[in-house]
C-alpha cells in the first residue's frame, strides 16, 4: 500500500473500520471501566481522560498481541498502569509489591465499605493499594488474576490487599466539596457570547469565537483542527440537529462547563457537555463529550436532570 506521507488521512482510512470494530467489541466492559477510572481518580473529568487514554493505548497495542487475552483484564491493566504512571510523574509515593514478611490474609466482605469510602480512598491510599483494593473488592477480580495483570505473586497481592484494608479502616471520613473556580472576565465574556450564539443556533456566531488553529476533540471518536474544519463539519452537523436544546454554564467538578440541555419526553435532559479553553478572547480548544455516556449520566445526576441515551460509537 502506497501512502502519501504528506496526507496521513489516507493511512487512517482503513483503520477507521478496524477502530469501530474494536470499540463495538469492548462495549460490554465500558461501564465498569469508566467506574473504575472514576474511583481511581476521584474526578469524572479525569476518569474520562483516563478511559480515553486507556482505549487509545489498547487499540494501538493490538498489533503487538500474539496470544489470546481477556479483554476486561487487558483494559483494566492498561488503565491501572497508566494511572500509576501518572502518579509517578507527580511524585506520589508508591508502595512496593515486595515484602519480606507478608501479613496474614483473611477474606472479608468490604465491598460496601469500599464503595462508601471512595472519596477517602482517592485522598489517602497509595496508588498500588488503591488499584488492588478496587480490582478485588469492587470489580470482582481474584487475587491470582490481579497478580497475573501486574506480574506479581498471589501472595504479594494478598499482602498488599491486607495493608489496604487495614489502612481503609484507619481513615477518618473527611467530606470535601468541589471548589468553585473563579472565571476571569475574559472567560466570562467569551462564554457568554458562545452561549448566546448557541441558543440562537448560529454556527457562524460560534465560529467567530474560534481561534484559527482551534482543536476540537470529539472524545473517543474524532479530532478536528482549524476553524474552517470545525465550521464545515461539527458546527454544520450541530446546526442541523433536530433536537431542541439550549446551553447553560455550570461549574461541574471544579470546571466551568457548557451544558447542553434538551427536551426529552416532556422533561429536560443533559444532551452534551463541552469544555472550552480560552486565550486572548478566542476559543483555542474544545472537548466534546457527546459519545461519553457515563460522564453525561454523572452530570445529569449532579444537575438533577434526565439524560439522553447515547451510544459509544457513531
Amino acid at each position: 500500500m502506497t501512502v502519501d506521507i504528506n496526507n496521513l488521512q489516507d493511512l487512517g482510512n482503513p483503520l477507521r473500520d478496524l477502530k469501530k470494530t474494536f470499540d463495538e467489541s469492548i462495549i460490554p466492559h465500558r461501564p465498569s471501566l469508566w467506574r473504575y477510572c472514576y474511583q481511581l481518580t476521584g474526578s469524572p473529568w479525569d476518569a474520562e481522560d483516563l478511559v480515553q487514554e486507556t482505549l487509545i493505548k489498547a487499540f494501538s497495542s493490538l498489533a503487538q498481541l500474539w496470544q489470546p487475552i481477556n479483554p476486561k483484564g487487558y483494559l483494566f491493566k492498561i488503565a491501572s498502569n497508566t494511572w500509576i504512571d501518572q502518579c509517578r510523574k507527580v511524585k506520589i509515593k508508591m508502595d512496593s509489591f515486595e515484602y519480606h514478611n507478608e501479613p496474614s490474609y483473611e477474606k472479608e466482605d468490604l465491598s460496601g465499605e469500599v464503595e462508601e469510602a471512595m472519596e477517602r480512598l482517592v485522598l489517602h491510599l497509595p496508588p498500588r493499594q488503591r488499584v488492588v483494593l478496587l480490582l478485588v473488592e469492587v470489580f470482582g477480580f481474584k487475587a491470582k488474576e490481579v497478580g497475573e495483570i501486574f506480574g506479581a505473586t498471589e501472595g504479594a497481592i494478598k499482602a498488599l490487599l491486607n495493608r489496604a484494608r487495614v489502612r481503609l479502616k484507619e481513615i477518618q471520613l473527611n467530606e470535601e466539596g468541589f471548589n468553585q473556580l473563579a472565571i476571569s472576565e475574559e472567560q466570562r465574556n467569551t462564554i457568554s457570547l458562545f452561549i448566546e450564539s448557541f441558543n440562537r443556533r448560529d454556527p457562524d456566531g460560534i465560529a467567530k469565537l474560534l481561534d484559527e488553529n482551534v482543536s476540537n476533540d470529539i472524545v473517543h471518536i474524532a479530532q478536528e483542527f482549524g476553524k474552517d474544519t470545525v465550521r464545515s463539519y461539527s458546527l454544520t452537523d450541530w446546526a442541523k440537529d433536530p433536537v431542541e436544546m439550549k446551553a447553560e454554564v455550570h461549574i461541574l467538578w471544579g470546571k466551568p462547563t457548557i451544558v447542553q440541555i434538551g427536551e426529552m419526553n416532556n422533561c429536560l435532559g443533559v444532551y452534551n457537555l463541552n469544555l472550552i479553553e480560552i486565550d486572548s478572547g478566542r476559543i483555542i480548544t474544545v472537548k466534546d463529550y457527546y459519545f461519553c455516556p457515563e460522564l453525561l449520566k454523572e452530570a445529569a445526576k449532579e444537575l438533577q436532570l434526565s439524560v439522553f441515551s447515547r451510544n459509544y460509537v457513531m
